[in-house]
């Protein structure tokens, strides 16, 4: 009894650890950060995007990596929430450009610049589409060319160095529904929505602490009814 009882402990321990697996996951935008790029005669919105991840008040902040996409505030869809694994789904070069852009993500911090958040910005989209980005006319891109690329080859850099697991740690949002569906008969006069980039959520020591507390509370009672077995 008392191995069984220990299988049920490790099997706790092991589902709690399991990583955030999403099943029917919205994505809300409920606002951005203030700063914008030029794209030819419009302005256009950088990291941080703001949102409301399955209904929740508080916020989650995402990079945003698709250009050719558009997306307004207060527009909602449904995401899975995947592993740049899972989402490449087996493309070699389609993962690849997932940890590039993961690692640019990866190197803004609060005192990042607006100016360096807008060029990692900008490296981040010309990754997964080169054409938007370099051919959209007077842009940031054609004023910073040489900043930009040279982004994309530290990120190509990064990735070849970057240490066992360290990928681990980012979330694609990567927008999903029946075919079609995305369309302005269903309130997205902007088309498909984007897929933005984060960090999986870490556990508060508070939480984790809760955690223990409990599964040590359950091993109590199961010891208590084995005994009285």
């Amino acid at each position: 009894m008392r191995l069984k009882w220990f299988g049920f402990a490790a099997l706790a321990c092991l589902l709690a650890s399991i990583p955030r697996c999403s099943f029917a996951d919205t994505l809300k935008l409920t606002g951005t950060g203030s700063t914008t790029a030029n794209i030819g005669s419009e302005s256009v919105y950088v990291y941080p995007y703001d949102f409301s991840v399955n209904g929740s008040s508080s916020t989650t902040q995402l990079m945003c990596i698709s250009f050719d996409k558009e997306i307004s505030v207060g527009e909602q869809w449904n995401v899975n929430i995947e592993s740049l694994t899972a989402a490449a789904g087996g493309d070699s070069t389609l993962l690849n450009s997932y940890e590039e852009d993961a690692w640019l993500f990866g190197q803004i911090t609060p005192s990042t610049s607006a100016t360096d958040v807008t060029l990692i910005q900008f490296a981040a989209w010309a990754i997964l589409d080169p054409t938007g980005v370099e051919t959209a006319a007077d842009t940031e891109w054609n004023n910073n060319q040489v900043a930009i690329n040279g982004l994309i080859a530290d990120a190509a850099s990064g990735v070849a160095g970057a240490a066992p697991g360290y990928f681990n740690q980012f979330e694609l949002y990567v927008p999903s529904g029946p075919s079609g569906y995305y369309n302005k008969d269903h309130g997205y006069p902007d088309g498909v929505p984007q897929t933005f980039i984060g960090t999986s959520p870490t556990p508060e020591p508070g939480s984790l602490a809760l955690l223990g507390t409990g599964l040590l509370g359950m091993v109590g009672e199961m010891k208590r009814r084995l005994r009285k077995a």
